[in-house]
């Protein structure tokens, strides 16, 4: 398609600013796109230094300079899952995120994932989009009355008082 007055090039390059700033202000159920490593505790095999992921935003820390996430994932290894783990998973269907997700994929509820906000900015992180609002509010009441995290954990990121 030929774009010859550069309208194309100047919607991407508006699209692109409003991810960039949409790091900045973050809120809760927020899918944000980021290169992560094993620094940022992700397992990593196959040779890989780093693996592109989506990370929905869960909490706050009380200093607000850092957030809590939890990973998308597109497929389980089952055989590394116990049952209690495998009861974690939040199916995310791709017909609610076919802006944002390939294939229907699951939320990792079993580990929450600390970044500050300075290193999501430093790694170029990008807002993809929001969990709707069920999805949102199902998954905030799982990770409130789930035994996975201690409560110490839960008042760290807002999830209870």
């Amino acid at each position: 398609m030929e774009d010859s007055r550069g309208v194309l090039q100047g919607l991407k390059a508006i699209f692109d600013k409003e991810e960039i700033e949409g790091i900045s202000s973050i809120h809760l159920g927020d899918i944000i796109y980021v290169s992560l490593d094993q620094e940022d505790g992700l397992i990593l095999s196959n040779g890989y230094n780093d693996r592109l992921k989506y990370l929905v935003i869960i909490g706050f820390t009380p200093e607000g300079n850092a957030i809590g996430s939890l990973l998308v994932n597109s497929e389980i290894d089952l055989s590394k899952r116990s049952q209690e783990l495998m009861d974690c998973q939040y199916p995310l269907q791709i017909r609610n995120y076919k802006h944002i997700l390939d294939y229907d994929s699951w939320l990792d509820c079993s580990d929450i994932f600390e970044i500050p906000k300075s290193k999501l900015a430093e790694k170029g992180a990008k807002r993809k989009g929001c969990l709707i609002d069920e999805d949102r509010e199902r998954i905030l009441a799982f990770l409130q009355e789930s035994d996975v995290f201690d409560n110490v954990t839960k008042r760290r990121y807002g999830l209870i008082e």
